[in-house]
């Protein structure tokens, strides 16, 4: 093991299922994956495949890049990008409908038949009420309104779930209320909470899945500090909504000594 291994190992603290990459790394088991989606839709599926993990979609030079906690599809070749959200301020509907275009120009070829299209459905899971009407899911998808004032579904397949985990309203399972529990508290009260909670803490207890989860949350920071830096620029709040994660100074100071960054590359990080 080498000596930045041990400091990002030394620096780690265990996650919760909430944390965006704990939660692809959960969702990549099919035996956790499967459940979860049929829980959250009250419907079987048959079996899921995934054509990528954690799928980046970058479609042109100056576009912007989304990268998928999961990306999935089911045996009907319906295509499923689910999100773990914890942050209140990232204008999630107009997210989703970025990322379901993106998923719309990545499934079809130049010059293919929009037939081709497949069903897809965005569902981000969040921490808090998305939209503040303290329901459990808010589903949406695209209508047409006629002259009687009434709308008729428009039939493109493209649907969005907004899960609030903290919700109290809305006809749903009792598997589905205690899954919302475990996200939200931690809480194992059945066979299936008892999986994810198994799965976290194997997860937790992996160096290697822990070296790369410090080192992934240094390039995170990075990112958000060049983010930050860009919407001062250039007079946008966008870029400042997330701060970096407490401690990283001292552990970059502790890279720096160990030889792995340069004194330059570190004042970079923490600027």
């Amino acid at each position: 093991m080498t000596e930045k291994e041990k400091i990002l190992l030394e620096q780690f603290n265990p996650v919760t299922i909430q944390d965006d990459m704990m939660f692809g790394t959960v969702m990549a088991d099919p035996e956790c994956c499967k459940p979860f989606l049929e829980t959250i839709l009250g419907t079987k599926i048959r079996e899921i495949e995934y054509p990528e993990r954690q799928k980046t979609v970058t479609l042109a030079i100056n576009a912007k890049s989304i990268r998928m906690d999961v990306y999935i599809e089911d045996e009907e070749r319906t295509v499923y990008d689910v999100e773990m959200q914890t942050g209140r301020n990232r204008n999630l509907p107009r997210r989703s409908r970025y990322y379901q275009g993106m998923i719309d120009l990545n499934i079809l070829a130049r010059g293919e038949d929009y037939v081709n299209l497949k069903k897809s459905l965005v569902i981000f899971v969040c921490t808090f009420d998305p939209f503040g009407h303290d329901e459990y899911i808010y589903r949406c998808g695209e209508y047409y309104q006629l002259s009687d004032g009434s709308y008729q579904p428009l039939g493109d397949d493209a649907w969005k779930i907004f899960v609030n985990a903290d919700g109290h309203n809305g006809n749903v399972s009792d598997e589905f209320k205690i899954l919302m529990r475990y996200i939200m508290k931690g809480e194992v009260k059945d066979p299936y909470t008892q999986t994810l909670e198994k799965k976290v803490m194997t997860i937790n207890n992996n160096d290697e899945w822990k070296v790369s989860y410090m080192t992934w949350a240094i390039k995170l920071a990075d990112e958000r500090r060049d983010a930050r830096e860009e919407g001062r620029e250039e007079g946008r709040e966008e870029g400042r909504e997330e701060g970096r994660k407490e401690g990283y100074d001292e552990l970059l100071e502790k890279l720096v000594k160990a030889g792995d960054l340069s004194p330059e590359k570190a004042t970079k990080y923490a600027r």
